[in-house]
């Protein structure tokens, strides 16, 4: 039987298919949608060393199409049409399936899911497609420091052990050899991996436990059961040689990280007592006396964590990640010393029991009030357990501490020694002499000195390291309080009970999740934080500042379960406090006095800052898609300054200036307030007292910040070029409106969700153009607003928008073939994405915040949107994209004609080194007369604004 959390009232049934599929039913009578996940106990660790990148390759095969429903876009389209959403990822020794849709078409989505692993057509024609959309994702991550570290990983482990093969494939390792097609290497890999008793299946949906049998019996029990079994060989990851070695890596961002890594055994076996987890809670630990504590007193290091780090069939890396300043660079012997140093203090004794209690203590509370997820999440994760645990242990498993074992702890602990050491050096300071395969990433090796190793061997005891005092945030016992009466007015959104000038809060205890658990949102409105770009950049300054200042005394309530941040936005910042309920008002306390009156020292200020310019600057190493949207968000909200900006304006900053802006930050002050969770009311008044007795004498409604929006109404089209390398393209065409009521809110999702997946169809699939494109609804502060966007590795960006703008031209034949019954289903399938319920504490306490962050008091801007999505009619569609998407195509070139609608256009340019944007070269030579945004139409654009 499986154990299940206290707090989960689902019901549960394991079973095994007559095949040898394994299978978890599970039944949620709250769901709104019904869901599926597939895992397959196969990865890029099973591909031949002639196919690298195969198992990736054949997850992509396998929606395109199958025996019973051979065309490839349908099952995308029906998921889509139904309110679904769809995907699946390849790991190293899984590879896993997964999709939701609304109950009443999960029976003919389940179906044309299940022939995914029956009969797949694997096609010659769509094989040759398809290469071209994994290179082009390959492509995409080029510049992704992630992967490129991970290339450098694989070329210095042991060249025999699968890890060190390439994951993702391209048109290379993919290509046809000899003129022979990739097709049957690709099946050969499908019948030997793809059978029933090396796969699982979870299945959630609000059907009883015998309509979700006979749905996993009826759709799953064809897939073969005949294949042999397939187990690795017990090659090491590292030989000797790839052992006491310093890595230099040259990132793409400017990074400083130092990776101490560890090399164990495989740790599944002891899931039952997780030591590891023991070591990483002390060796992250963040508090006084830790490694962390020892190192920022230094100036060496900014932040710490331990225990990630590659994990597979016979191997398990147990790594330490700083985060190391400019000085922290010079000293990286020294920083190794301090971590043996502590490690020494965890070897001297048996590990304290009081530590792993307190983190059982915490892994079962995690467990007892496990929050709700929706079902696809669910199902998502459960599957990748049954492949791990037992089944009685499915949900269990990641939480289990039955009990501190010293024998275990002590077997991990021995692993962390001098001898068994790699260190990852990560910064563009270094020098490097090799180029990784795959991702060109620059790097070096060099053996690390046996000096060095001795000294390691050896630590002296470094001053100030200590091992954690007992929590005193833990609670013995958690109470989840009783309803109080209230009215029906306050039952079912918060109340304001708290309506001041300048204070509004909101008050609303818990009745649907029962759980020991709360959310306080702060929002605090300052005019000086908004008052000019210098002091935008400050007001985020401040928040990392206080952040930093505070960790060490506050650390121990966040190992205890209650988070806090604090984090700068358009009007000022919002102070969230999260997790366990019962000592958030001491906490909350502590930290509003803090905010005030919390110290920084020069040296600090100083780091800091130089962290925040640093991330700034990295802005431009971005991927092209998250950059394209920043610029939309930077162009159209004066308050939202470019990073560029901003670091231009906090590189003149002055210790002494900063410190004057913190004396005025907070006199004049807006605020509104969410109280929302375990708290009865005689407790939510004593945090109202608190947060008045913080602000007394600063609040008024004088002081609130409205957040502007630039007014492109009759503006014609725009057009931004942005610089990304010379084989990267991208163009975004976003389409703002002037008008934020719910009806035109609804028309501008409709189009979108009707567009998504037509465009993804054509431009992706058909036209190849890249691995990244898309239709979103895009709001900017309330107003909607709908892009289409392309990233291509080929493909040029006025090419890119000339397809986009035909496409949006084109649909609108497409729209009007959808008979009256296909266009209810699709209205359904969208107000169903809206009408989920919340599934956690966390989600209704997000939702409430937001209305009042949207001055919706009434807490019903979702049932209005969906009353006015359900009646929309196709008409409205069309006439909406007629009226503002559509271009007039007649003009020869697209750019010159800023008549129509209004749109933002944003493309790809490619800048030689020294030249100006007036010097556009190579793609962008036509956009010269175009309306480009220039000084002075930012000017013009920003002295017309909409609130």
């Amino acid at each position: 039987m499986l154990k299940q959390s206290p707090n989960d009232f689902k019901q549960y049934y394991p079973m095994t298919l007559a095949n040898g599929l394994r299978v978890l039913l599970i039944h949620n009578e709250n769901a709104k949608k019904s869901a599926a996940a597939l895992a397959v106990n196969a990865g890029h660790f099973n591909d031949p060393k002639s196919r690298q990148g195969l198992a990736h390759f054949v997850e992509h095969l396998l929606f395109l199409g199958t025996k019973k429903y051979p065309d490839g876009s349908e099952y995308q389209q029906f998921i889509n049409q139904f309110g679904g959403q769809n995907n699946a990822w390849t790991a190293t020794e899984h590879t896993c399936f997964f999709f939701d849709i609304q109950t009443s078409y999960f029976e003919e989505a389940l179906d044309r899911f299940s022939q995914f692993f029956i009969s797949p057509l694997l096609s010659k024609e769509k094989i040759n497609d398809e290469r071209k959309n994994v290179d082009a994702e390959f492509k995409l991550k080029l510049k992704d420091d992630i992967r490129r570290l991970y290339d450098v990983h694989k070329e210095t482990i042991n060249p025999d052990h699968p890890f060190s093969q390439f994951s993702v494939g391209n048109a290379q390792t993919l290509a046809d050899k000899n003129n022979v097609s990739i097709q049957k290497e690709a099946l050969d890999f499908f019948n030997l991996h793809y059978h029933a008793k090396n796969i699982t299946l979870a299945i959630e949906g609000p059907q009883s436990i015998k309509l979700l049998k006979e749905l996993a019996i009826n759709n799953f029990s064809q897939i073969r059961s005949d294949a042999l079994s397939y187990h690795f060989t017990d090659t090491p990851l590292y030989l000797t040689e790839h052992q006491s070695i310093k890595i230099n890596v040259e990132p793409i961002k400017n990074e400083r990280l130092l990776i101490i890594s560890f090399a164990m055994e495989n740790i599944d076996k002891y899931y039952l007592d997780k030591p590891e987890s023991i070591l990483a809670y002390l060796i992250g630990h963040e508090g006084q006396g830790s490694i962390l504590s020892s190192l920022k007193e230094k100036q060496w290091a900014m932040a710490l964590s331990a225990g990630s780090g590659i994990n597979g069939y016979n191997f398990k890396d147990f790594n330490i990640n700083i985060t190391l300043t400019e000085q922290g660079e010079k000293h990286i012997t020294q920083i190794v010393s301090t971590i043996f140093s502590y490690i020494d203090l965890l070897k001297q004794t048996p590990l304290c029991d009081i530590y792993y209690q307190e983190k059982a203590k915490m892994s079962e509370l995690a467990f007892t009030y496990q929050e709700k997820v929706t079902p696809l999440e669910h199902v998502s994760q459960l599957v990748i357990n049954m492949q791990y645990y037992p089944s009685e242990d499915y949900i269990f498993g990641d939480y289990v501490m039955q009990g501190h074992n010293q024998k275990h702890s002590q077997k991990l602990l021995s692993y962390l020694s001098a001898d068994n050491l790699r260190l990852t050096h990560i910064s563009q300071d270094n020098t490097f002499d090799k180029v990784s395969r795959w991702y060109k990433t620059p790097y070096s090796v060099e053996r690390i000195d046996k000096k060095s190793i001795a000294t390691w061997h050896n630590t002296k005891p470094v001053k100030g390291l200590s091992l954690p005092l007992k929590n005193l945030y833990f609670s013995e016992e958690l109470v989840v309080y009783p309803d109080e009466e209230t009215t029906q007015h306050t039952l079912n959104t918060p109340a304001k009970v708290v309506e001041e000038d300048g204070l509004n809060i909101w008050y609303k205890q818990d009745n649907t999740f029962k759980v020991p658990k709360g959310y306080i949102y702060l929002g605090i409105d300052c005019k000086n934080a908004v008052k000019s770009v210098t002091n935008i950049a400050m007001t985020k300054l401040f928040a990392e500042l206080y952040t930093d200042a505070i960790i060490e005394d506050y650390y121990d309530a966040e190992l205890a379960g209650i988070q806090y941040s604090l984090y700068a936005h358009q009007g000022g910042l919002t102070l969230q406090l999260s997790g366990l309920s019962e000592m958030q008002p001491v906490l909350l306390e502590k930290l509003l006095y803090s905010l005030q009156c919390h110290k920084v020292s020069p040296t600090r200020f100083e780091l800091l800052k130089q962290q925040l310019i640093n991330r700034w600057e990295n802005t431009k190493n971005n991927k092209a898609i998250p950059k394209f949207f920043a610029k939309l968000s930077t162009l159209l909200q004066p308050n939202n300054p470019s990073a560029a900006e901003m670091s231009q304006e906090l590189n003149k900053l002055s210790y002494q200036s900063y410190l004057a802006f913190c004396e005025t930050l907070f006199h004049d002050v807006y605020l509104d307030v969410l109280i929302h969770g375990n708290w009865l009311k005689s407790q939510s008044n004593n945090m109202v007292d608190i947060i008045k007795q913080a602000f007394k004498g600063k609040y008024g409604n004088q002081n609130a910040v409205s957040c502007p929006v630039v007014n492109l109404k009759n503006r014609g089209r725009l057009i931004q070029n942005i610089e990304l390398d010379k084989d990267d393209h991208a163009g975004v065409i976003y389409y703002p409106l002037t008008e934020k009521d719910n009806r035109s809110i609804a028309i501008t999702m409709m189009t979108s969700h009707l567009l998504s997946p037509l465009f993804f169809q054509q431009m992706r699939t058909e036209k190849q153009f890249g691995y990244l494109v898309g239709v979103g609804y895009v709001p900017i502060n309330r107003y909607p607003g709908i892009a289409f966007y392309i990233q291509s590795p080929h493909t040029g960006a006025i090419e890119l928008i000339q397809a986009i703008d035909l496409f949006i031209g084109d649909s609108l034949s497409e729209l009007s073939d959808i008979s009256d019954q296909v266009w209810e289903q699709i209205k359904s399938g969208l107000a169903s994405q809206l009408l989920e319920k919340d599934q956690s504490l966390r989600i209704k306490s997000q939702r409430f915040w937001g209305a009042i962050c949207n001055k919706d008091g009434e807490f019903n801007h979702k049932e209005k949107l969906i009353d006015e999505i359900t009646s929309l009619r196709l008409t409205d569609i069309i006439g909406f994209i007629k009226d503002k998407l559509i271009t007039d195509m007649t003009s020869a070139n697209i750019f010159k004609d800023s008549k129509g609608p209004e749109s933002l256009v944003l493309i790809s340019s490619h800048i030689k080194q020294g030249e100006t944007t007036e010097k556009s070269v190579d793609e962008n030579e036509e956009l010269l007369n175009a309306n480009l945004i220039t000084d002075d139409v930012l000017v013009n654009l920003k002295s017309s604004l909409m609130y």
